[in-house]
């Protein structure tokens, strides 16, 4: 059974350590990471299990997860990378972003994620072929373009296929992936 620390509004641990189910149930703060791989100008998406307790079935961040009570932010990304895609990366491969509140409630309210999110970048540039598929976590994995995440975002029968993060979430990662990537890059 995950459990998990609880954080204050103002981001500080209160001692208290509750399951990943009561979490959810009472929207109690905690800790994530959010890990999106990108190679050239394409960013890779999970589709998640539909075995999943939320948002079973739509498409999501590359890696994702909760961090353990006393883990640091890098070795739950490295960890999550690991369970979710089979990929073993070094703690230089990740570029750390920010950290920022994501609130996302859903399932008719039954469902409250409120989340300090610790956010990194990876460059991938193996192919899709490379990647382990956890299918507890994963049902598929696709490599998309930025412009057209946008485009999926912006079409409403598509946007229905993602996990519903802010706009202005999805918008800063396409713009840190396209900032991230130049010509010069390329080999």
């Amino acid at each position: 059974m995950e459990r998990l620390e609880v954080f204050d509004e103002n981001g500080i641990p209160t001692g208290t350590v509750e399951t990943r189910e009561t979490i959810h149930k009472k929207g109690l703060l905690h800790r994530t990471v959010h890990i999106w791989l990108y190679r050239q100008n394409e960013i890779l998406l999970q589709k998640r299990s539909k075995s999943k307790d939320s948002h079973p079935g739509l498409w999501d961040i590359s890696a994702a997860g909760h961090i353990d009570v006393g883990e640091t932010p890098l070795h739950a990304a490295i960890r999550e990378i690991k369970e979710e895609l089979g990929l073993t990366v070094k703690k230089n491969a990740l570029r750390y972003v920010e950290t920022k509140r994501l609130d996302l409630v859903s399932q008719g309210g039954k469902f409250i994620d409120k989340e300090i999110t610790a956010l990194f970048l990876c460059r991938f540039e193996g192919a899709i072929d490379d990647l382990f598929q956890n299918d507890a976590e994963v049902e598929a994995l696709r490599f998309v373009p930025a412009e057209t995440l946008r485009e999926e975002l912006d079409d409403r029968s598509l946007k229905q296929e993602y996990v519903p993060h802010s706009r202005e979430y999805y918008d800063r990662v396409i713009a840190l992936v396209k900032e991230s990537f130049s010509p010069k890059d390329v080999q």
